[in-house]
């Protein structure tokens, strides 16, 4: 079977319902990434449906208890992950201090609930790196991960995993794909991030498109896709500590 780590299903043009069939059909379990309290509210696990529940750092937290509710939600949800959540320095979203404040106080909350974490990081890795430090935070993939082998290697020295999405199937790839064999198969991951960033020759991304990220991910680690299949499985077992079969 193959596990999405990071998908936003209510981006999708299907319903939810389909969403879980399709990926019943192609044998892949995925995890729904929260991105804002009324979204929150939207989701809903199923045989082969997730959740996972976070304040994303593109959203505009307006609603005063969002963190309250964010731990409520987590309480109702024993084994969900936090996420998506984490810093974007690009110009043009949220104010990067209130978007760490609001990021180590759900580091925190993970931390005190021993929850995985899903982690966004764009053009702010290091001050990412520096918030799990503080926060003592070892459970965690950084998605949709592009950045250079130092990098990984920064993230993993923490005890953290590493997503590979539909980019990996692009020319040219991200830089960090020439360099993957040099990290340890046990910490990488895969994801859709549906509907964005999809595989390449696709407009809108899905599900069930890890199987072709993981077949090309296998070609260049020179593994058998079954391989691939069963080890990026075993480590979302690992990071997540759920059998990705059950809906919970």
């Amino acid at each position: 079977m193959w596990v999405d780590i990071n998908a936003h299903l209510e981006k999708l043009d299907d319903s939810i319902e389909q969403v879980n069939q399709d990926c019943a059909t192609s044998d892949v379990t995925v995890i729904w990434s929260g991105f804002q309290p009324s979204q929150w509210a939207q989701m809903q696990a199923l045989d082969h449906v997730r959740c996972a529940f976070g304040l994303h750092p593109h959203a505009d937290a307006k609603v005063p208890d969002w963190l309250d509710r964010l731990a409520a939600y987590l309480d109702d949800h024993p084994t969900a992950p936090v996420g998506e959540i984490g810093l974007d320095a690009r110009v043009g979203f949220p104010d990067f201090a209130r978007q760490s404040a609001q990021f180590e106080a759900q580091l925190a909350l993970a931390k005190s609930l021993d929850r995985a974490v899903i982690i966004h990081a764009v053009k702010a890795h290091q001050a990412v790196l520096d918030a799990l430090k503080r926060t003592q935070t070892t459970r965690f993939v950084v998605h949709a991960f592009s950045g250079s082998l130092e990098l990984a290697r920064a993230y993993l020295a923490l005890g953290g995993y590493l997503s590979c999405g539909g980019l990996t199937t692009r020319v040219p790839a991200p830089r960090i794909m020439a360099q993957l064999a040099e990290l340890p198969i046990s910490r990488i991951l895969l994801e859709s991030d549906a509907p964005d960033l999809p595989v390449s020759g696709k407009a809108q991304g899905h599900p069930c498109d890890v199987r072709h990220i993981g077949q090309a991910l296998a070609e260049r680690l020179s593994l058998s896709v079954q391989d691939l299949a069963d080890q990026t499985t075993a480590n979302a077992q690992a990071l997540f500590g759920c059998d990705f079969v059950q809906s919970g």
